[in-house]
């Protein structure tokens, strides 16, 4: 094995303007194929040898990438080197084909890995460093470290899946520039705790940095083990308790002093277990059940001292030791619904405790006279009682391998739904790494109070009031019967997670939404962002989406109508707070769309239409299984469709892109001043280029929009062709790190590293050109999710699954591109053979010829021809096999038919228009829901006559309408009865109801009759 220089310092050779600095070093100006030699030579190359290094080219100021063009390779001692070699992604591994072929990422490390067997045999002369790009000019620089050329690790033989998975996986990130910005956490699926290694036990937000802040000998340090609660290092981390061995003559309780070197090397980072072998002799181990986990920690025979640390990130926690058992509490971090967690441990040891050495006041530590020492602890939100019966329930009696081996055997029931033939060892790591991230979210929250014959489930609820003070015993939390989830950011989920949950998982997906539809039946409604209370974060309320979509695919949930209920509350209902339902809505369910009076008013409007659509589906669906409420479902199907087609009134012709419109209908740029990519604005964490394609619930509508499928086409072919120059950061103080990644995509102003744009390549389905979705897709499938062995792997923040699942569906060959519709997109799979075995579902199995080209030629759905770019969920759940053929070449499949959307024809939607002029000085007519009105008979006129086919009243604070008659009358004189309501209700303050108008006719004059006086805050006639 041989190794290059790890630092800089003086030049050592030079050759064409191209320098190497000790091997590490780089730099140079470009123009023909260039050389310098590195250390190393003289190794007789085996079966099985490969050659690895790690590279970092700097983006140069011109970006021509040209520092990318760059390879490490051997000569052999006739002369020769290896012909046709691939790196581990199956890409041209000599400088010209890495750097043709984009895969390395410029301002970070990248891992390169080529296989040498086919040299086996031969000596290896010399290793050189090779710049290759193709134009001349440009200067370069880069680095070149870690240059290994030995035996390649035994890769798993595919009996324990979770041996594919890396738990490190997307935490070489940071908050300057995301890899997935994750936690290595060891857990239960969807389990009440998190596990996780963390290198800063002093902080919520980033505690383990799998690449900074390491030490003098740039090696890593451990601060502890800790159980997490984290959804996001942005939403941030709550409840840690921090355990850490310490092996020195006092227990040390400052995270930094007792902080232990390790290499990343010497740890086994699996969703079932984690340990390290610490490089002051402490081996660390950890393996989870639900809601606790056992240790154990071997201490060196000559250690000064054998101490467990327990700690918090802060003072907030207290910790003491009976004699028996270590109990205790934390209430730290993000505080959206934090309530006190508590714990329950028991040592297999007799130790004496005691408080820390320095650090943290609250710090304790446990010291022991023996070398190996087990803790079984468990946790509660409940109080100490509760985590003694957890653990009791979990822990007491079963050995460190029998509890690893209960949490083996569960992930591999999770991760056995996808088994790809012909995949390569990172394709393996990839799919069976994203699978882990989709099964740690969402997160139980409940407890068994009960026995595992007769359970008995309770949580402490983060979404009411807590009452009183919480004591060092028991939470001041409101404590309810039932099952109650946490921890998903829907504006992220809705996209892929949560279709791939009904997919995969159509029985567990019941219980999730059903455990988010608590939140409802507690609080009055779904947390937006749930970490794991209502946090005021993001845009959209997309549980509605995410559930309406579960429901249409036939998940069994447990109380629809409930579930549609919350959805109907965020569509309906103007809210008191800003941390749930919808922003802007006071108006904007008046105007059609929520003005710029509202931050980010386009993607609230964009994405409310998205959950309309969704809503409506679920509730005609829903009109047809009860039967009490049929007609009332069918109205609110009605109007929630019509709604959802009010995306028109933010595309503005004059430049061809949606954008925000003021309170009084103009739009917030003219067309000089409106730049589609500035950053920030009326637009989140992107520009006006990735939402020029946000209707993905109606892609035909969009494309009429457009000028039809070709004005689409073009759109989407102006959009892969414009580059992101992460120069234009608008509204943010700052080039953000979404602005960054969206640039070292490197694929126009597709801004893939985050969530707005995952849907943008599979509208080319809509345009006639499937095979323009099929080879962005494979490009993202073969470049974007690089870099698994080095901490890397996403191309942005993996926000609980969502980046993971889009990998997974496309890998497949599908998409769930109109979410709120049972049915996918078309793409091509990656794989020759896949069997998906869902569970509680049908298997399926999805063969492809020709796998390693992207382009359909042919799909056959259990024999027979599928000749659109779709296929329904019932179909496709129904399926034996589908059997693509793949070529080298785009064919005509799929050309001629486009797939399902709610507009069929070559018009633009026409949005829902209400007749009633808007009078300011009326509250019943001022389209805001914020005034109100006591009425018994409101009347007026139109300017002209109209026929109405709905309207709608919107419920003041008090009294809301129960009974009423609505007239008309084409002379002010004689009226005819259009539409007579009793025994109505209003489930909420401020809602709007619609109600359909059965024989319309034209009428010019309107008066509506209560029986006794009624509060109104908004009434529509609607057209």
């Amino acid at each position: 094995m041989i190794r290059s220089g790890g630092g800089p310092g003086g030049p050592t050779s030079s050759r064409a303007g191209f320098t190497s600095v000790d091997g590490t070093r780089y730099s140079g100006t470009s123009g023909g194929r260039q050389v310098v030699a590195l250390p190393g030579g003289g190794e007789v190359v085996a079966a099985g040898d490969r050659l690895r290094y790690l590279v970092y080219p700097e983006l140069d100021a011109g970006l021509s990438y040209s520092a990318t063009y760059v390879a490490v390779e051997v000569v052999f001692g006739d002369g020769t080197r290896l012909v046709g070699a691939r790196d581990q992604y199956g890409k041209a591994a000599d400088a010209a084909g890495l750097g043709a072929a984009k895969i390395l990422y410029a301002d970070q490390w990248n891992d390169v890995q080529v296989d040498l067997t086919a040299a086996a045999g031969k000596t290896i002369a010399q290793v050189v460093l090779v710049v290759d790009a193709p134009e001349a000019g440009h200067e370069f620089a880069g680095w070149i470290d870690d240059v290994e050329i030995g035996p390649a690790p035994a890769e798993p033989d595919g009996s324990d899946l979770t041996a594919y998975v890396d738990t490190r996986r997307g935490t070489n990130a940071s908050h300057d520039f995301s890899r997935g910005n994750t936690l290595p956490i060891t857990a239960w699926p969807n389990g009440f705790n998190f596990l996780t290694p963390v290198t800063n036990a002093s902080t919520h937000r980033w505690p383990y940095e799998y690449h900074r802040a390491n030490n003098a000998d740039n090696r890593p340090e451990l601060q502890g083990l800790t159980f997490s609660h984290q959804p996001s290092p942005w939403m941030g981390d709550r409840d840690q308790l921090t355990i850490m061995p310490v092996a020195a003559a006092e227990p040390l309780g400052d995270p930094a002093e007792r902080a232990a070197a390790f290499s990343h090397d010497d740890e086994l980072a699996r969703p079932d277990v984690y340990s390290v072998q610490l490089m002051n002799g402490v081996r660390a181990e950890l393996t989870p059940t639900d809601h606790g986990a056992i240790f154990r920690f071997t201490f060196p025979q000559d250690a000064p001292g054998r101490h467990l640390i327990f700690d918090t990130i802060d003072e907030n926690g207290a910790f003491e030791y009976d004699g028996n058992a270590v109990t205790g509490w934390v209430e730290n971090g993000s505080e959206t619904g934090r309530t006190r967690m508590y714990c329950y441990g028991v040592f297999s040891e007799t130790a004496s405790f005691g408080e820390a050495h320095g650090g943290r006041a609250n710090a304790r530590a446990a010291t022991f006279d023996v070398p190996e020492v087990t803790l079984r602890i468990a946790t509660s939100f409940i109080g100490v009682d509760q985590a003694r019966h957890n653990l009791e329930l979990e822990l007491a009696g079963r050995s460190f391998e029998e509890i690893q081996a209960a949490a083996n055997a569960v992930w591999n029931e999770r991760l056995q739904v996808i088994r790809p033939e012909g995949a390569t060892p990172p394709q393996l790591r990839t799919v069976y790494g994203n699978l882990y991230r989709l099964n740690l979210y969402p997160n139980s929250h409940f407890e068994n109070a009960g026995t595992p014959d007769a359970p008995e489930y309770r949580y402490a609820s983060p979404v009411l009031p807590t009452s009183g003070v919480p004591t060092a015993r028991e939470t001041n939390a409101v404590v309810k019967s039932g099952k109650m989830y946490v921890n998903s950011g829907f504006w992220d989920t809705y996209r892929t997670a949560w279709p791939a949950y009904a997919f995969f998982y159509p029985e567990l997906t019941a219980e999730l939404v059903d455990g988010f539809v608590q939140q409802y039946r507690d609080g009055g409604w779904i947390a937006r962002w749930s970490s794991p209370g209502y946090a005021d974060c993001m845009t959209g309320t997309s549980s509605d989406v995410s559930f309406a979509d579960a429901y249409l695919k036939g998940v069994a949930l447990p109380d629809p109508l409930a579930t549609y209920d919350a959805g109907l509350r965020n569509a309906t209902v103007a809210p008191e707070a800003t941390e749930v339902g919808r922003k802007g809505v006071e108006t904007g369910f008046f105007a059609g769309y929520v003005s710029t009076d509202i931050e980010e008013s386009v993607p609230w409007s964009l994405e409310a239409y998205l959950n309309d659509f969704a809503l409506a589906s679920m509730a005609a669906q829903l009109a047809e299984v009860f039967p009490d409420r049929r007609a009332q479902l069918l109205e609110e199907a009605e109007y929630l469709r019509r709604r959802s087609l009010n995306y028109v009134l933010l595309f503005d012709n004059a430049i061809n892109f949606f954008q925000g419109r003021r309170p009084d209908g103009s739009f917030a740029k003219t067309p000089a001043d409106f730049d589609p990519e500035e950053w920030g604005g009326d637009f989140t964490e992107t520009d006006g280029w990735n939402f020029a394609f946000h209707v993905a619930h109606d892609p035909r509508g969009l494309a009429n929009l457009y000028g039809g499928p070709r004005g689409l086409e073009a759109k989407l072919d102006a959009f892969f062709a414009t580059p992101e120059l992460a120069v234009k950061k608008g509204t943010y103080s700052i080039v953000i790190h979404e602005m960054l990644e969206a640039q070292a995509v490197r694929m126009g102003q597709f801004g893939f590293s985050n969530q707005p744009a995952h849907h943008i390549a599979w509208m080319y389905n809509y345009t006639g050109t499937p095979a323009k979705t099929q080879a962005i897709v494979r490009e993202v499938l073969d470049r974007l999710y690089v870099g698994e062995q080095i901490g890397q792997g996403y191309p942005g923040d993996e926000d609980n699954g969502e980046m993971s699942a889009w990998y997974l569906f496309a890998a497949l060959g599908l998409y769930p591109l109109r979410v709120g519709a049972p049915e996918y997109a078309i793409g091509s799979p990656l794989f020759p053979r896949v069997l998906v075995s869902p569970l509680g579902g049908r298997p399926l199995t999805i063969t492809a010829t020709g796998a390693e080209h992207p382009y359909v030629q042919e799909l056959q759905v259990d024999g027979k021809q599928l000749s659109v770019a779709s296929i329904t969920h019932a179909d496709l759940t129904a399926a034996d096999q589908l059997h693509f053929t793949l070529g080298a070449s785009p064919s005509d499949w799929a050309t001629l038919e486009s797939p399902p959307a709610l507009t069929s024809d070559d018009t633009v939607p026409a949005p829902l228009v209400d007749l009633i002029p808007v009078d300011p000085n009326d509250p019943l007519f001022d389209d805001t829901s914020t005034t109100e009105t006591t009425v018994e008979r409101a009347t007026w006129s139109l300017p002209a006559p109209a026929t109405p086919t709905l309207y709608t009243l919107t419920s003041g604070s008090a009294d809301a309408p129960t009974t009423w008659q609505l007239e008309a009358s084409t002379d002010g004189t004689t009226w005819t009865l259009l539409d007579e309501r009793t025994n109505q209700t209003f489930p909420w303050p401020r809602q709007t109801r619609p109600f359909t108008l059965k024989t319309p006719g034209e009428y010019q004059h309107y008066r509506l009759t209560f029986p006794t006086p009624t509060t109104l805050a908004q009434l529509e006639l609607l057209h």
